[in-house]
């Protein structure tokens, strides 16, 4: 089977021994007998006691990872894992992330605030903390930078 790991750092996932796919509405937990190498957001595995003709029923599932599997905030991990978290820069609240868009030199926060949205470059120059247990993340902003 070919997992599409949808995120903008793969390589983290590379050496993923399991996953928890999506079958109707419950999470069901697999582990890879084989895993091929990535190649770029694709990763070819076989699935612990599945045959082939058994994993064809598993295509178009999705699959879901433990938050203990994600790496660490200190890594540079701020892609769609923190969509819906809030965001708080300089002391203010100024809205949720609606999404994360991946570009080859930066990815930036697309934040829905009460009048309008912001880009938001997701640097860590700017990334001050990431509280995944209150879905925050607080930023240090440029002055000027929510004006633009």
């Amino acid at each position: 089977m070919v997992l599409h790991i949808d995120s903008s750092t793969p390589q983290y996932f590379k050496n993923l021994e399991s996953v928890l796919l999506e079958i109707g509405t419950e999470l069901v937990p697999f582990y890879f007998s084989e895993r091929g190498k990535l190649n770029g957001k694709k990763l070819i595995i076989k699935l612990e006691d599945v045959s082939p003709e058994q994993a064809s029923r598993f295509v178009g599932c999705t699959a879901y990872l433990p938050n203990e599997m994600l790496p660490k905030q200190a890594e540079g991990f701020y892609d769609k894992a923190i969509v819906g978290y809030s965001v708080s820069a300089n002391d203010l609240t100024i809205g949720a992330i609606l999404e994360v868009i991946e570009n080859s030199s930066q990815n930036l926060f697309v934040v829905e605030g009460e009048e309008r949205e912001y880009l938001i470059p997701a640097v860590e120059a700017f990334i001050q903390n990431v509280n995944h247990d209150e879905k925050i993340v607080y930023l240090d902003l440029p002055e000027g930078l929510l004006e633009l």
